[in-house]
C-alpha cells in the first residue's frame, strides 16, 4: 500500500499498531507522567488517627458551661504519641496533625482562646461537637482502591500515594527512542559549514520535544547517503529502541534509501504518503512490538509530524488515552487549496488561535512562538476570523 491516506486515518493506523509497553515497578521520585499498570489500594487509612486540623486547645465541649475556665493539663506536639485522657472541665493545648486526645470532642484555634496561667478561656461560644477534627480514616479507607489503572501519574498523585505509604507502584514504561538523521549535505552546529552543507537541527529539535513528555533518546544516530549504512545504522539503532525515528531519505529520490531498507528488513509498512501539508511523505511501519517512522527532512516538516503522529505513538505504547484535537477560535483569516489536510503553526491564548507567518516546510521561524497546530481538513479551504477551529498541543 503506497496510496496517499487522510491524516485521521493515518493517526488511527499509528494507535493500532504501537503495542503498549511492558509493566514494570518504579519508584515514587521516577513515575511522574506515567500510567499506572495498576489499581492502588490504600494499606493504611488517612488520616491514621483523629488528629487536629490546627493548632489550639482541645476540650469536650459538650461538658462545658461556657461560663467557666477550662483547666490546662497538659501539651500535645504532632508527631509523639499521646495517652492523654481528659476529665470534665480539663483542655490540652494541641498542635495541627496532633492525636486527639480521649475525652475531647473538639479543638478550638488558639485566636479564640484566652489563656492566664493554667486556665483556659474559651472566648468563641459556637464551639460545636468535631471541630477542627480530622477523623481516622475521613480521606482514605485502609483496602479501598484510590487510584485505577490507566490513571496518570502527576505530582499531586505522586504526594498522594506517599502520604498512604506508599513507595512504588508498577506502571507502563516509557518507549526507548532511537534517532537516525540522514543527509550528506549534514553539518554540525558549532563546525564551519563546506560548501553545500547546511546545519544538521531535526536531531536537536527532536529530543527536545521529547525531553518535553519526560524522554531522553536512547541513542542518536547518522548516516549517509548510502544503502549499506542506512541499513547499518538501522541494525544498531534498533537493539536499543522501541521507536525508531528516520529524519530525511524517506522519499522517493536517487539517494532516498530509508523506505526501500525498512521494506528489506521485513518492516510491515501502514503508509507512506498523508494527504497533508507539510509532511506528505512520512513513512510508519510496524515489525514485532517496535515501530518505524520516516520523517521527513524539512525541519519544519519534522517537528510538526512528531507532535501529530509519534506523539500517538508515544501514548500508545504507555497505554494513554487517544489526543483529541482541541476546539478553539481562530483569530484571523486563512486559506488553502482543498485536498490536503493543513498543520498550521498557530499561537493560542486566552483570546483564541492566531495564525503564524513562515508556514513553509523548511522554515522553522514560526516554531519559536507556536504552542499549538491548527488543523484545516482537506475538504476546508477557507478560516475566517471567528471561526471555530481545532488544534493539537505543542508541548513546550
Amino acid at each position: 500500500m503506497n496510496t496517499m491516506i487522510s491524516f485521521e486515518n493515518a493517526r488511527r493506523l499509528v494507535i493500532k499498531n504501537t503495542r503498549s509497553g511492558r509493566v514494570m515497578s518504579m519508584k515514587l521520585s521516577e513515575c511522574l507522567h506515567h500510567v499506572l499498570a495498576e489499581n492502588i489500594v490504600a494499606i493504611v487509612d488517612a488520616p491514621p488517627f483523629d488528629q487536629s486540623a490546627m493548632d489550639g486547645f482541645a476540650f469536650n465541649v459538650s461538658s462545658w458551661d461556657k461560663n467557666s475556665p477550662l483547666l490546662l493539663t497538659s501539651v500535645i506536639q504532632a508527631g509523639k504519641k499521646s495517652a492523654i485522657k481528659l476529665k470534665k472541665h480539663e483542655a490540652a493545648k494541641i498542635f495541627t496533625g496532633a492525636p486527639i486526645p480521649s475525652g475531647a470532642n473538639c479543638v478550638v484555634m488558639k485566636e479564640k482562646v484566652l489563656v492566664k496561667g493554667n486556665q483556659v478561656f474559651i472566648l468563641d461560644v459556637s464551639t460545636t461537637v468535631g471541630l477542627n477534627i480530622r477523623r481516622k480514616a475521613f480521606h482514605v479507607k485502609a483496602g479501598k482502591v484510590v487510584l485505577k489503572k490507566g490513571d496518570i501519574i502527576s505530582a499531586g498523585t505522586i504526594a498522594f500515594l506517599a502520604s498512604i505509604g506508599i513507595a512504588q507502584v508498577k506502571v507502563f514504561a516509557k518507549p526507548r527512542i532511537g534517532i537516525i538523521v540522514t543527509g550528506d549535505e549534514l553539518a554540525v552546529p558549532g563546525k564551519k559549514l563546506k560548501s553545500g552543507q547546511v546545519y544538521e537541527c531535526n536531531s536537536f529539535g527532536l529530543i527536545a520535544s521529547l525531553l518535553n513528555y519526560g524522554i531522553i533518546p536512547d541513542i542518536v544516530l547518522y548516516a549517509k547517503d548510502d544503502r549499506k549504512d542506512v541499513k547499518r545504522k538501522l541494525m544498531e539503532c534498533e537493539k536499543k529502541s522501541d521507536i525508531i525515528l528516520f529524519t530525511g531519505g524517506v522519499s522517493v529520490g536517487d539517494f532516498d534509501f530509508v523506505a526501500s531498507t525498512l521494506d528489506e528488513h521485513k518492516v510491515k509498512m501502514h503508509f507512506h504518503k498523508v494527504k497533508q501539508k507539510p509532511g506528505k511523505p512520512i513513512y510508519f511501519g510496524s515489525k514485532k512490538d517496535k515501530v518505524y517512522f520516516g520523517l521527513p527532512g524539512n525541519p519544519a516538516s519534522v517537528l510538526t509530524c512528531f507532535h501529530v503522529y509519534v506523539v500517538d505513538a508515544i501514548y500508545a505504547f504507555m497505554n494513554k488515552s487517544k489526543r483529541e484535537l482541541i476546539p478553539a477560535l481562530s483569530l484571523n483569516d486563512y486559506r488553502k487549496k482543498p485536498g490536503m489536510a493543513n498543520f498550521l503553526k498557530a499561537k493560542q491564548d486566552v483570546h483564541g488561535v492566531a495564525i503564524l507567518k513562515d508556514q513553509e516546510s523548511y522554515k522553522l521561524n514560526s516554531f519559536v512562538d507556536a504552542n499549538v497546530l491548527l488543523v484545516m481538513k482537506e475538504d476546508e479551504s477557507t478560516i475566517s476570523r471567528d471561526d471555530k477551529v481545532e488544534v493539537i498541543e505543542i508541548r513546550n
